[in-house]
């Protein structure tokens, strides 16, 4: 039986789509990697459940999170094992209980991620060592300079806060962050397949433009959540994704 597709999962077929789709990917691949043996996973914001799938498929035990009852039904489908919650857009906390996932991830969810509540959950429900996936929108960046000029909505979640402010709330919660890249630099809508993305891509590397989360409109990051006593102790000088 065929699974219908949602909006966003017909969206990442296009070719901005694909290439926004392979960042993701790979820091969601190398998470994993990292936070071996597969166990308690969480997606907020699963949409559909590409990733919550990918991540079922290598043994994670998963429990997806999404205000659309809809999309919920298409992830439940496909991850039949998954524990399935419809959440809440007012919601401010996580419902699961203290120190129970080892990977969390929260990618291209910005009322979440921007929002006042979300980070201090997230570190409450990792174990500690846990691993977090998030996808950021930097508002100093010149993609966020012009998404905010150009906004009908001036409170909206895009862009409304700086990935350096973003970085630092979350190093207050206790995150230590092990790898950040910076992408979406080229100025294609979401659902673009002009011609010249695959031509335009591969600048973001040659120019290491993927090497400046500061000033990126987007950076996907992976921060491990940390005891308070070791803050005091660690580094916080991340790696770049490969």
């Amino acid at each position: 039986m065929s699974i219908e597709l949602t909006d966003w999962e017909r969206v990442a077929l296009s070719r901005w789509g694909k290439y926004v789709t392979k960042v993701e990917h790979q820091s969601i691949a190398l998470a994993a990697s990292m936070a071996r043996p597969p166990a308690e996973a969480l997606e907020i914001g699963c949409e559909g459940g590409r990733w919550s799938k990918m991540l079922a498929d290598q043994g994670w035990k998963m429990t997806c999170i999404d205000v659309d009852r809809t999309t919920l039904d298409i992830c439940q489908q496909k991850v039949p094992a998954a524990n399935c919650y419809l959440a809440d857009p007012r919601d401010k906390n996580i419902p699961e209980p203290n120190a129970k996932f080892s990977l969390l991830l929260c990618v291209e969810v910005a009322p979440v991620i921007h929002s006042d509540w979300f980070l201090a959950e997230a570190a409450r429900v990792l174990k500690p060592g846990g691993i977090m996936v998030a996808v950021a929108w930097n508002r100093k960046s010149l993609r966020g300079f012009i998404s905010r000029r150009n906004a009908s909505a001036p409170d909206s979640p895009f862009y409304s806060e700086s990935y350096a402010e973003w970085r630092r709330r979350a190093v207050a919660c206790g995150f230590r962050f092990e790898s950040e890249r910076g992408f979406c630099w080229a100025p294609f809508s979401r659902r673009s397949n002009s011609p010249l993305v695959p031509l335009i891509v591969p600048l973001e590397r040659a120019f290491r433009l993927d090497s400046f989360p500061s000033v990126s409109p987007w950076v996907t990051t992976i921060a491990v959540n940390i005891k308070p006593n070791e803050l005091l102790h660690k580094s916080d000088q991340p790696r770049r994704m490969t």
